[in-house]
């Protein structure tokens, strides 16, 4: 079975778009076996990074819990870090092609700025939620493997711009010199509390502390706040 994260397969990402980006990293199949494959060895490295939150298993394990032979794998790629990287590729773009229809939607009708402030702050976080199992360890990869850090960065300066396009038309109601940079800075804030809630990054001792609901709260009253306080230099 392939792994799913929040309820969601992981398998969006065509073969043939893996190997693009991963350039000559990743030996296109020929065949839909070897395709098939190569998916079970996907789906096998993400439950095991999820599983131990780090790269500490081996080829052979991969290899065991997808079914599939040693030599099948390295028929595609050269190394255990090249297979993590193909992992974390797929894996990125199916959040992305997640966050792009989650962010699609517009206000409904009447939506006064703070509900749309609250709007967007909780489909951020409800997007981070539902995927944090999987970006978790590679957050922590990313620390030692510069082309995940690199993909990384990309998928986050991603987000931040949805989160930034989803206000931006409301700029009129922002009291603030620069909008799009208070709007910047209110997704600094929101992202850094969430990834800290949800375990995204090195203080796993902070993970869960306080209830969801009510930091979503805090977030959009403290966001408002900020967005609506004053100009600066007044």
């Amino acid at each position: 079975m392939p792994s799913r994260v929040g309820g969601i397969p992981a398998r969006d990402m065509p073969y043939g778009r893996i190997v693009e980006i991963m350039d000559t990293r990743v030996r296109a199949p020929k065949q839909e076996r070897s395709r098939l494959s190569f998916d079970k060895a996907l789906d096998a490295v993400v439950e095991l990074l999820m599983e131990r939150r780090s790269d500490s298993f081996t080829l052979v394990e991969v290899a065991q819990r997808a079914g599939v032979s040693t030599g099948s794998i390295y028929g595609r790629v050269s190394s255990k870090d090249d297979l993590i990287r193909a992992a974390h590729t797929r894996e990125m773009q199916r959040v992305r092609d997640e966050q792009r229809a989650v962010f699609s939607g517009g206000p409904t009708p009447g939506e006064s700025f703070g509900q749309a402030v609250e709007r967007v702050i909780t489909t951020a976080a409800d997007l981070l939620r539902r995927n944090a199992a999987v970006l978790a360890p590679f957050m922590f990869l990313a620390n030692q493997d510069a082309q995940i850090a690199e993909a990384g960065a990309q998928a986050h300066a991603e987000m931040r711009e949805a989160f930034i396009a989803a206000l931006e038309s409301r700029a009129e109601e922002i009291a603030h010199d620069d909008p799009r940079h208070a709007l910047e800075w209110s997704f600094t804030v929101v992202y850094s509390v969430l990834a800290r809630w949800l375990g995204l990054g090195s203080a796993q001792e902070a993970a869960g502390q306080g209830e969801w609901w009510t930091i979503l709260a805090d977030l959009t009253h403290m966001v408002m706040a900020y967005l609506v306080g004053g100009r600066t230099g007044e």
